[in-house]
């Protein structure tokens, strides 16, 4: 059997150890036991300390910590006595091997008092980290809330502001009166559907004007007068469909655009119109102009200017008609 040194030249050294035994590290990391790392326990103790040991792993179940025990280790063929002492925290294990000191046990108390008071130390800072994790997630779930509700916020305004947007574009083109659309957009609308198209399709322009809209509104008011615009504005609209679209230019004149008909087709829908207008108003009756033309040949604004002014030329032909007829009767 192989001699027990009682007083080797080594140092002492700490083990941390599993709940399985298993040599976890070795303090300092110098020392000859290093090697051990990943070993049972058992594997560095003689056969007849097994059960020295085995007493001091039942005190550290029980009571978390175990001072003074003399079990014998053995490294390179050779044995060292030696007391330990140990101390458990939750699954891991701490064993002070102790070869060059005085078994005194108020010294291993002390040891074993610090120990404590440091792992308590580490327990404490643990929580105070876990509180500050939770109140840096409280934090960021508040921020997120907030944000959350700025982005609805935002949503809404976006939202807002696209049907305010909707709105002031209807209220551009759209004349606010009868709801058909304004001069501003015929003029537009000629300009970006009408002049670059130069397609070959032949489509017609009409000029209304109301005949004694004055005195609809000097013998009933203006009030009748807005009715009289809106009613005719209503059986326009249902007369043409999607034939054509109409815009108001000012007070009691109006411009029609129809798709694709010539001036014939456009003559029997405006005669339709008057009729229907003039049995709801024994006072005014329409005077209009009707011309055709290509959109091949509408190529600049002054083209435009011309078929406009051709258009009106007409219908104040047809108005003088009108009156030289009436003062006939």
């Amino acid at each position: 059997m192989v001699k027990a040194m009682s007083k080797p030249n080594i140092k002492d050294f700490m083990l941390v150890i599993d709940e399985s035994n298993i040599i976890v590290s070795v303090f300092p990391s110098e020392s000859e036991f290093s090697s051990f790392i990943n070993k049972k326990v058992e594997s560095i103790i003689t056969q007849e300390s097994i059960t020295d040991f085995q007493n001091f792993i039942q005190d550290l179940n029980q009571k978390n910590a175990a001072l003074h025990h003399q079990i014998i280790l053995n490294f390179s063929d050779i044995n060292y006595s030696c007391h330990i002492n140990g101390y458990k925290d939750e699954k891991t294990s701490l064993i002070f091997a102790l070869f060059n000191t005085s078994s005194d046990e108020e010294i291993y108390k002390k040891m074993m008092h610090l120990n404590s008071q440091q792992v308590n130390e580490l327990r404490m800072l643990r929580k105070n980290m876990q509180l500050q994790e939770n109140q840096i997630y409280d934090e960021i779930s508040k921020l997120n809330s907030e944000l959350l509700n700025s982005k609805r916020i935002i949503e809404k305004q976006n939202s807002e502001l696209q049907r305010y947007n909707k709105l002031l574009k209807q209220m551009s083109i759209e004349d606010s009166l009868t709801g058909c659309y304004n001069r501003r957009y015929f003029y537009d609308y000629m300009k970006e559907s009408i002049l670059p198209s130069q397609k070959d399709v032949i489509h017609s322009l009409v000029m209304i004007d109301f005949n004694n809209f004055k005195t609809v509104n000097d013998q009933f008011g203006h009030d009748a007068g807005d009715r009289l615009l809106i009613n005719f504005v209503i059986l326009t609209k249902d007369a043409i469909k999607e034939k054509g679209e109409i815009f108001r230019i000012g007070g009691d004149e109006f411009i029609i655009i129809f798709y694709d008909m010539d001036k014939e087709e456009v003559s029997t829908y405006m005669t339709k119109i008057n009729n229907t207008f003039s049995s709801n108003s024994k006072i005014a009756s329409l005077s209009y102009g009707i011309v055709t033309f290509n959109e091949s040949e509408l190529n600049h604004e002054f083209d435009l200017s011309n078929l406009v002014n051709k258009t009106d030329e007409l219908m104040y032909i047809d108005k003088k008609y009108y009156k030289k007829n009436k003062e006939s009767k």
